[in-house]
């Protein structure tokens, strides 16, 4: 069986895998090791919320990382948690917000300072700094699912139904939190991957969706690293 803390640092495990995949295709020849202690952000985001970036940050894990080893993963669930001394912009103030919160850090299009607010948000509440983000949308994890399925996930088929509904049916009606929903739904997606020898539709369509801007890494280059140095088949298997 595949590891919880494999499931949770990847969240979906497609998501940092496919943009190590990416990059290691792209630059061959970067030997640089991933070697030391490094934190990485995860943020899941609903774009159905009206806004001009990404979306909202529905969900949000800390991992940590020493030598390319998988060590401790915190869930951060973004309720209440804010910025303590960014003001809302008037966009934001004009939809009643007041203080800056994670779930509304991504809220404009420049994806590098969202992810900069996050990454401060989450230190001020959590004392874990973080040295790279990556950010995954619903539809990103629809195209995983249809690419591996059919997906169980907590004794559940996850068919007919958009992941972040799943998600939240998951919680609603089975009390899931909202952490381990998504842990759930990641090891559906692994087992499926591995019991239908999909692993390379995974990779394909992970690739698919970083390049049509539905998952993305801050800075890129770091996550490339990551995967050269823990090596592509040790996070899948």
């Amino acid at each position: 069986m595949v590891s919880k803390k494999k499931i949770a640092v990847l969240v979906l495990i497609a998501i940092i895998v496919v943009i190590g995949v990416y990059f290691l295709l792209t630059y061959q020849q970067s030997k640089e090791s991933f070697s030391g202690e490094h934190n990485i952000l995860v943020l899941c985001t609903d774009p159905s919320e009206n806004r001009p970036g990404v979306g909202a940050v529905d969900m949000a894990f800390v991992v940590n990382v020493n030598d390319g080893q998988i060590g401790n993963v915190t869930p951060v669930y973004p309720g209440g948690l804010a910025h303590p001394s960014l003001t809302p912009t008037a966009d934001m103030q004009a939809e009643g917000l007041h203080e800056w919160y994670l779930h509304d850090s991504l809220w404009s299009d420049d994806l590098e300072n969202g992810t900069k607010i996050a990454q401060e948000i989450v230190e001020y509440h959590t004392n874990m700094s973080t040295d790279m983000v990556v950010v995954v949308t619903p539809t990103a994890i629809d195209a995983m699912l249809n690419a591996v399925g059919p997906v169980t996930s907590n004794g559940q088929e996850v068919s007919n139904v958009s992941s972040i509904d799943f998600l939240r049916e998951d919680q609603s009606n089975h009390g899931a939190t909202r952490g381990d929903a998504i842990e759930n739904l990641a090891q559906g997606i692994i087992d499926a991957a591995n019991k239908n020898d999909k692993k390379s539709e995974l990779i394909k369509v992970g690739i698919e969706q970083y390049t049509q801007g539905n998952i993305k890494a801050v800075p890129s280059d770091k996550v490339a690293q990551f995967i050269s140095y823990e090596g592509m088949n040790s996070l899948i298997n």
